[in-house]
Protein backbone atom coordinates (compact mmCIF):
# COMPACT_ATOMS: atom_id res chain seq x y z
CA UNK A 1 0.00 0.00 0.00
CA UNK A 2 2.86 2.37 0.79
CA UNK A 3 4.31 1.74 -2.68
CA UNK A 4 1.02 2.74 -4.31
CA UNK A 5 0.79 5.93 -2.24
CA UNK A 6 4.39 6.84 -3.01
CA UNK A 7 3.96 6.15 -6.72
CA UNK A 8 0.74 8.20 -6.87
CA UNK A 9 2.31 11.14 -5.05
CA UNK A 10 5.49 11.13 -7.11
CA UNK A 11 3.58 10.73 -10.37
CA UNK A 12 1.39 13.76 -9.64
CA UNK A 13 3.78 15.99 -7.74
CA UNK A 14 7.18 15.04 -9.22
CA UNK A 15 9.00 16.93 -6.49
CA UNK A 16 10.78 14.53 -4.10
CA UNK A 17 10.83 17.07 -1.27
CA UNK A 18 7.05 17.56 -1.35
CA UNK A 19 6.49 13.80 -1.60
CA UNK A 20 8.82 13.30 1.36
CA UNK A 21 7.00 16.00 3.35
CA UNK A 22 3.64 14.31 2.72
CA UNK A 23 4.98 10.83 3.49
CA UNK A 24 6.38 12.11 6.77
CA UNK A 25 2.95 13.36 7.71
CA UNK A 26 0.98 10.20 6.86
CA UNK A 27 0.30 7.75 9.71
CA UNK A 28 1.05 4.75 7.51
CA UNK A 29 4.59 5.83 6.65
CA UNK A 30 5.65 8.64 8.97
CA UNK A 31 9.33 9.55 8.87
CA UNK A 32 10.48 5.95 8.38
CA UNK A 33 8.67 5.53 5.09
CA UNK A 34 9.91 8.90 3.90
CA UNK A 35 13.51 7.96 4.72
CA UNK A 36 13.14 4.75 2.72
CA UNK A 37 11.66 6.78 -0.14
CA UNK A 38 14.47 9.34 0.00
CA UNK A 39 17.16 6.68 -0.19
CA UNK A 40 15.33 4.76 -2.92
CA UNK A 41 15.49 7.80 -5.24
CA UNK A 42 19.05 8.72 -4.17
CA UNK A 43 17.94 11.99 -2.55
CA UNK A 44 18.99 11.68 1.12
CA UNK A 45 18.33 15.39 1.69
CA UNK A 46 14.64 14.66 1.13
CA UNK A 47 14.66 13.30 4.68
CA UNK A 48 14.67 16.85 6.10
CA UNK A 49 11.10 17.83 5.04
CA UNK A 50 9.86 14.47 6.32
CA UNK A 51 11.40 15.13 9.73
CA UNK A 52 9.74 18.55 9.92
CA UNK A 53 6.34 17.26 8.85
CA UNK A 54 6.47 14.35 11.28
CA UNK A 55 7.41 16.68 14.14
CA UNK A 56 4.68 19.17 13.18
CA UNK A 57 1.97 16.52 13.22
CA UNK A 58 2.22 16.16 17.02
CA UNK A 59 0.80 19.61 17.87
CA UNK A 60 -1.90 19.07 15.24
CA UNK A 61 -2.94 15.82 16.94
CA UNK A 62 -2.97 17.55 20.32
CA UNK A 63 -5.11 20.37 18.91
CA UNK A 64 -7.68 17.96 17.51
CA UNK A 65 -7.56 15.99 20.76
CA UNK A 66 -8.74 19.04 22.63
CA UNK A 67 -11.31 20.04 19.99
CA UNK A 68 -12.88 16.56 19.82
CA UNK A 69 -12.73 16.05 23.60
CA UNK A 70 -11.18 12.63 23.17
CA UNK A 71 -10.69 12.37 26.92
CA UNK A 72 -14.46 12.00 27.38
CA UNK A 73 -14.58 9.42 24.59
CA UNK A 74 -11.78 7.52 26.32
CA UNK A 75 -13.68 7.58 29.61
CA UNK A 76 -16.74 6.23 27.82
CA UNK A 77 -14.80 3.39 26.18
CA UNK A 78 -12.38 2.55 29.00
CA UNK A 79 -14.53 3.44 31.96
CA UNK A 80 -13.87 6.07 34.60
CA UNK A 81 -11.97 3.72 36.91
CA UNK A 82 -9.35 2.86 34.29
CA UNK A 83 -9.03 6.52 33.34
CA UNK A 84 -8.40 7.44 36.99
CA UNK A 85 -5.79 4.67 37.27
CA UNK A 86 -4.00 6.03 34.20
CA UNK A 87 -3.93 9.52 35.75
CA UNK A 88 -2.53 8.16 39.04
CA UNK A 89 0.09 6.21 37.07
CA UNK A 90 1.11 9.29 35.13
CA UNK A 91 1.71 11.44 38.20
CA UNK A 92 4.18 8.91 39.57
CA UNK A 93 6.02 8.22 36.32
CA UNK A 94 5.98 11.42 34.23
CA UNK A 95 9.79 11.66 34.07
CA UNK A 96 10.09 8.05 32.92
CA UNK A 97 7.13 8.59 30.60
CA UNK A 98 9.00 11.16 28.51
CA UNK A 99 11.93 8.77 28.13
CA UNK A 100 9.55 5.95 27.20
CA UNK A 101 7.90 8.26 24.66
CA UNK A 102 11.24 9.06 23.01
CA UNK A 103 12.22 5.38 22.85
CA UNK A 104 8.75 4.36 21.64
CA UNK A 105 8.94 6.77 18.70
CA UNK A 106 12.67 6.32 18.10
CA UNK A 107 12.66 2.57 17.58
CA UNK A 108 11.44 1.97 14.03
CA UNK A 109 8.87 -0.77 14.57
CA UNK A 110 5.35 -0.84 13.12
CA UNK A 111 2.78 1.20 15.09
CA UNK A 112 5.43 2.98 17.16
CA UNK A 113 5.30 6.43 15.64
CA UNK A 114 4.22 9.92 16.58
CA UNK A 115 0.50 9.23 16.16
CA UNK A 116 0.37 6.28 18.56
CA UNK A 117 2.82 7.80 21.04
CA UNK A 118 0.97 11.12 21.17
CA UNK A 119 -2.34 9.39 21.84
CA UNK A 120 -0.84 7.21 24.58
CA UNK A 121 1.07 10.07 26.21
CA UNK A 122 -2.02 12.28 26.21
CA UNK A 123 -4.12 9.50 27.75
CA UNK A 124 -1.52 8.94 30.46
CA UNK A 125 -1.46 12.65 31.17
CA UNK A 126 2.05 13.73 30.24
CA UNK A 127 2.24 17.49 29.77
CA UNK A 128 1.80 18.68 26.21
CA UNK A 129 5.15 20.47 25.99
CA UNK A 130 6.90 17.28 27.07
CA UNK A 131 4.94 15.31 24.49
CA UNK A 132 6.01 17.72 21.73
CA UNK A 133 9.65 17.75 22.85
CA UNK A 134 9.75 13.97 23.25
CA UNK A 135 8.14 13.49 19.85
CA UNK A 136 10.71 15.74 18.20
CA UNK A 137 13.60 13.82 19.75
CA UNK A 138 11.97 10.49 18.91
CA UNK A 139 11.47 11.50 15.27
CA UNK A 140 15.13 12.53 14.99
CA UNK A 141 16.24 9.22 16.47
CA UNK A 142 13.85 7.24 14.26
CA UNK A 143 15.04 8.99 11.08
CA UNK A 144 18.68 8.44 12.09
CA UNK A 145 18.19 4.76 12.92
CA UNK A 146 16.28 4.11 9.70
CA UNK A 147 18.93 5.92 7.63
CA UNK A 148 21.71 3.96 9.35
CA UNK A 149 19.89 0.68 8.69
CA UNK A 150 19.49 1.59 5.03
CA UNK A 151 23.15 2.54 4.63
CA UNK A 152 24.30 -0.54 6.59
CA UNK A 153 25.93 1.54 9.31
CA UNK A 154 23.88 -0.17 11.99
Amino acid sequence: MLNEITFFLFQHLQNPFIVSFILGMLPISEVRGAVIYAFSIDQPLAIIPAIFSNILICPVILLFWKMLNVQKIGEFILGKSLDKKLLRFSKNYESQGILALIVFIGIPFPATGVYTATFLAEMIGISRWKIIAGSALGVLISASVTAMLLTHLL
